[in-house]
């Protein structure tokens, strides 16, 4: 528990809460304004496409998805539990552990969109067509969310790495660089990376910009985590986070919003130059029936 003569600085704490809520409440702006200028759902069948790059099929590429939301469930079964039960590890207090249970979820999700069949839309299965829309609604903005937090997790990482060495705090020793739980650590960032740009290269899963509001609301929800693991246990994985050191503290708050922000527009810029290039395809089902409509009269 966190020592009880612990003081934090009261008007750090206030700024910090009301800096969270002005983020708060433009992520909830800016996602009910883009949906409205964008009300077009996501198309199941593009997140579960491949894109033919590689010679990768369908099938193939939703095997590879599966594949990784078992290594994310194993992750999560071994490090975040196993590990955490055994020798009291960090469980879930680094945004890393966060940012990969993310992917496995993700991952989950286009597998299910890959492996399962398209859904036709009809009269009789317009209800389920609907569901099945508001579903990959729900994965395109995780997908972005992934992504966004992903980028900001690693460049972190390293930058904690070059600047702020942590190898005595994680091994009880001052090895730097030789710090095997750093290079863990890396290893790890690099690998979420690594699978993300290779479902960027052969899937044709679309980032948008109205979803930008909900990787927002994701390191928020971490933030909230952090806060609360700092009040009740006196550790803090993060000097964004730490009240404890002054305002420093706010400004590195601020600072992760405005990267994450910066993340989210990068991708959605990137995935928008890929789809110009004709590599994928980011109508929806309503956009090709409207298109017929027009065409008919």
């Amino acid at each position: 528990m966190a020592d009880e003569a612990t003081s934090y600085p009261t008007l750090v704490v206030a700024t910090s809460i009301v800096s969270m809520t002005a983020w708060l409440c433009w992520a909830a702006y800016d996602i009910a304004k883009q949906r409205k200028a964008h009300p077009l759902p996501c198309d199941p069948d593009v997140l579960g496409r491949s894109s033919g790059a590689m010679g990768i099929s369908r099938l193939t590429l939703g095997l590879a998805r599966l594949f990784w939301l078992c290594f994310g469930v194993f992750f999560v079964l071994y490090h975040l539990c196993y590990e955490n039960v055994l020798h009291k590890t960090d469980g879930m207090e680094y945004l890393s552990d966060w940012t990969i249970v993310l992917l496995a979820i993700v991952m989950g999700l286009l597998a299910y969109h890959s492996l399962g069949n398209p859904p036709v839309r009809s009269m009789e299965s317009h209800r389920s067509a609907d569901m099945h829309e508001v579903l990959a609604d729900c994965t395109a903005a995780l997908h972005g969310a992934c992504w966004s937090s992903n980028i900001v997790s690693t460049a972190g990482a390293w930058y904690s790495f070059f600047f702020f060495p942590v190898c005595e705090s994680l091994e009880g020793v001052n090895n730097y660089p030789w710090c095997y739980l750093e290079w863990y650590r890396l290893t790890e960032h690099v690998l979420n990376m690594l699978i993300l740009f290779g479902d960027y290269h052969v899937g044709t899963v679309p980032v948008r910009r109205k979803d930008l509001g909900w990787s927002i609301i994701f390191l928020q929800c971490y933030a909230l985590y952090t806060w609360y693991l700092l009040f009740t246990t006196g550790n803090c994985a993060y000097i964004m986070f730490d009240f404890r050191t002054g305002w420093a503290s706010l400004v590195w708050l601020n600072a992760a919003f405005v990267g994450i922000a910066g993340a989210a527009t990068f991708m959605e810029k990137l995935y928008a130059r890929r789809g110009a290039s004709g590599s994928d395809e980011m109508l929806s089902n309503h956009a090709r029936y409207d298109a017929l409509d027009v065409q008919d009269q």
